[in-house]
């Protein structure tokens, strides 16, 4: 061969392996190309999966866009295992698909998958352990964890497994000698979620602080939000909720709540409105529920209830949403109805707390004070004495206490309910009422005082007061009082006896002796108008004797008499009308009679009208006897200090009488004795009827707020990372290149006038 055909070969040589690089350079790249294709579509797809897990929401793996992304990448992956695939890839054709189906939420078949690899590396080992997690195999998982040491996300899934088999204190111990690494803080929102399960709450938002820092997230705001609301630190868990509240729909509902908590009900409300209006719908059942607490605390109770029963109908058998319904009927007094609600949610849950609460309220409304403290107590914790909006609770709790005869109990609740509202009447009233029974008339009267500063329409609370008045002898102003009384309720009898009796002590015995006939009349044996009517008679006796009428005047103590012993036979316990009749014997100078009547209770007036008969039987020694004993009882009695002074002074019987009248003209306000006692007596000195009224037992309507029977929100979840990978193929092997053969031209010789034979023809010599 000639050297230029050498050099021509050796040209044509070089340019096929120059080719050849030249197209496995091109396939090598297309490869590599499809495979960054795909592994950029696997990589977001992966950072929604985890997004899917780290808000607790599902809905971001099923929404439109994600499984059109996943399609996608489906596709690309095809194409370039169709390209690309050769036996030795088995391996990554597994784990690949092991992937892809754990992202299409085949969890199930992504473990059979990879699990039919006879032989895994790390890195499959490790996936190995995501997907036994993901299929919920704990117990699998954690050796597999425990052996990727070197992969950056397994200390954060082994305490996420820990996490998840409800070893919190295994978790805690873990957590706390683990250094994780950058985790973008889910390490510490993990660890948060532990302590708040375990109940260490400052160490739960310490914990999820740290991982704010790290990364704004939305699961850590709202844990620490929940945090903050159990440490009842509602305003510090706004500011998270709202910080997130415009991003997210769920911490939409969970601001909404918060300003609940904090009784900021029309801001509550037109957040929820304002969710409504949106396109989100999961939450569309607690905004209905929301609204109806809103419009609760706003005491805007038809809404209230539209929205509760909402809620009902989304929520079936919703405790919250029935216990709210029960909590409009309350406020509205429908007691029966609302019982029949608590019931039906303490059948199904007996420690159900704001139900408790609730019946125990419908139990007093309907007169069952008993079984009301049953259920108050077992719902004690609700009763929260800084919340301004409970003070009804409190004042429920109390009258049931005072009714059942537990009175220390009941000024407790009392003094709670005035802390928390200051003008709650009814907390004043029961006070006073309590004080009644003490006989501490002055404290009774003064709270009593207050509470009809704030409440003016309760005839009761009017005639109790003007029974006070009457104790201290203020019968001008009782004579108000009990007109006021009567001018709400004509009915109530308290308030007409007490007004009789001041119309009797302001000197009008024929309207007092009218109202009272009219009263028996219609009460026959109510003891208190026999006994007082009795003394209107006496007195219309003793102003006939100062007429010089004895006949008349025989008369009306015949009738007094009689008043005095029907009432005694009606109510023998009250022995003080021993002390009313033994006037009467006096004035009939049926003195051992009188005598024995006053000793039959012998008090401090029954002293003082006996020795107003000694003194009448001129027997200074022991009249001055038993008025002093009187004075060592009460000093300041202006009646026995007049009478002593009269008797002192040893005047006639006629200087005494004309001194009386003179007093008892003097048109003075007030004073500590009888105007009356002293202008009708006989001989000069103040003879004491013991008048007879009743207090009343106050009773109210209620104004009835219960605590919002809110849902603490029970949406615990751990975040993990689930960093899979998605592996290539084997690179393709680079090509041979062939050895060409060269090709030689025949040397055969043609020689003329042959016929196309090949070969040498050779002489044959002899």
């Amino acid at each position: 061969m000639s050297p230029n055909k050498e050099i021509v070969m050796l040209r044509v040589r070089l340019v096929c392996v120059v080719l050849g690089l030249l197209l496995l350079v091109k396939i090598q790249a297309a490869q590599a190309q499809e495979f960054r294709e795909s592994q950029g579509l696997f990589e977001k797809l992966l950072r929604d999966f985890n997004k899917s897990f780290a808000e607790n929401n599902p809905q971001i793996t099923r929404s439109t866009d994600y499984r059109r992304d996943l399609i996608t990448l489906q596709k690309s992956y095809q194409s370039y295992h169709k390209a690309n695939f050769n036996p030795a890839d088995s391996i990554q054709k597994f784990n690949n698909e092991a992937m892809l189906n754990a992202l299409s939420g085949n969890y199930n078949k992504a473990l059979r998958l990879l699990g039919s690899i006879d032989s895994l590396d790390s890195q499959t080992n490790y996936s190995m352990g995501l997907l036994h997690m993901l299929n919920q195999n704990y117990e699998q998982a954690l050796p597999l964890f425990e052996d990727a040491a070197e992969s950056k996300s397994a200390a954060l899934n082994t305490l996420v497994v820990y996490c998840k088999q409800g070893r919190i204190q295994d978790g805690l111990i873990y957590g706390q000698n683990i250094a994780p690494g950058n985790t973008h803080g889910k390490w510490n929102y993990n660890l948060g979620l532990l302590y708040k399960l375990n109940g260490q709450l400052e160490e739960s938002v310490a914990e999820t602080s740290a991982a704010i820092r790290q990364s704004d997230e939305m699961a850590y705001r709202l844990l620490r939000g929940d945090a903050l609301m159990k440490l009842n630190q509602p305003k510090r868990a706004v500011s998270d909720f709202e910080k997130m509240a415009k991003k997210h729909p769920k911490a939409q509902i969970r601001y909404a709540n918060a300003l609940l908590d904090l009784q900021r009900y029309q801001e509550a409300t037109l957040i929820f409105q304002e969710y409504l209006e949106g396109k989100d719908p999961a939450f569309r059942k607690d905004a209905f529920l929301g609204l109806g607490h809103a419009y609760y605390g706003l005491n805007q109770m038809d809404n209230a209830q539209k929205y509760y029963r909402l809620a009902a109908t989304m929520i079936r058998d919703s405790p919250v949403a029935i216990c709210g319904q029960a909590n409009v009927l309350v406020s509205q007094h429908e007691y029966q109805a609302a019982q029949l609600l608590y019931n039906r949610i303490l059948e199904k849950d007996s420690t159900y707390l704001s139900a408790k609460l609730g019946r125990g309220i419908t139990q007093y409304g309907l007169g069952n004070y008993a079984e009301a403290l049953e259920d108050m107590k077992a719902a004690d914790q609700l009763f929260d004495p800084s919340d301004r909006a409970l003070a009804d609770i409190f004042v429920c709790r109390g009258f049931a206490n005072y009714y059942t005869g537990k009175a220390g109990a009941a000024m407790a609740d009392f003094d709670s309910a005035l802390r928390l509202d200051g003008a709650r009447f009814e907390a004043l009233a029961g006070i006073s009422s309590i004080y009644v029974d003490q006989k501490n008339i002055s404290e009774a009267g003064r709270y009593l005082s207050k509470a009809l500063g704030f409440e003016k329409k309760d005839d009761k609370m009017w005639s109790n007061y003007g029974n006070m008045l009457l104790h201290f002898d203020m019968h001008k102003k009782s004579y108000d009082v009990f007109k006021k009384a009567i001018a709400i309720n004509p009915e109530n009898n308290k308030a007409q006896n007490g007004w009789g009796l001041a119309l009797l002590e302001n000197d009008k015995l024929d309207q007092s002796k009218v109202l009272f006939d009219s009263l028996v009349k219609a009460n026959p044996e109510t003891p208190y108008l026999l006994n007082n009517r009795g003394i209107v008679n006496a007195y219309h006796g003793n102003r006939f004797d100062q007429l010089s009428q004895p006949e008349a005047a025989d008369n009306q103590y015949q009738l007094a008499f009689d008043d005095f012993k029907a009432a005694m036979e009606v109510a023998p316990a009250r022995k003080f009308y021993n002390v009313n009749q033994g006037n009467v014997y006096r004035y009939w100078q049926q003195y051992e009679d009188a005598k024995l009547s006053y000793q039959a209770h012998q008090d401090k007036s029954a002293l003082n009208n006996t020795a107003v008969l000694y003194a009448g039987l001129e027997n200074q020694k022991d009249a001055k006897y038993y008025l002093e004993i009187a004075l060592q009882l009460d000093s300041a009695h202006r009646v026995f200090q007049f009478n002593m002074n009269l008797l002192l002074k040893g005047k006639q019987k006629e200087f005494a009488q004309t001194l009386a009248r003179a007093v008892a003209s003097n048109d003075q306000a007030d004073g500590p004795f009888s105007d009356i006692g002293i202008k009708y007596s006989r001989d000069g000195f103040v003879t004491i009827y013991l008048y007879d009224y009743e207090y009343d037992t106050l009773h109210f309507t209620g104004r009835h707020h219960l605590p919002l029977p809110v849902a603490e929100y029970s949406e615990e979840y751990f975040i993990p990372e689930y960093d899979f990978q998605l592996l290539p193929y084997s690179k393709k092997k680079e090509p041979k290149e062939k050895q060409k053969k060269p090709r030689y031209k025949s040397q055969k010789v043609r020689m003329r006038g042959g016929k196309k034979r090949s070969g040498t023809d050779c002489t044959v010599f002899n």
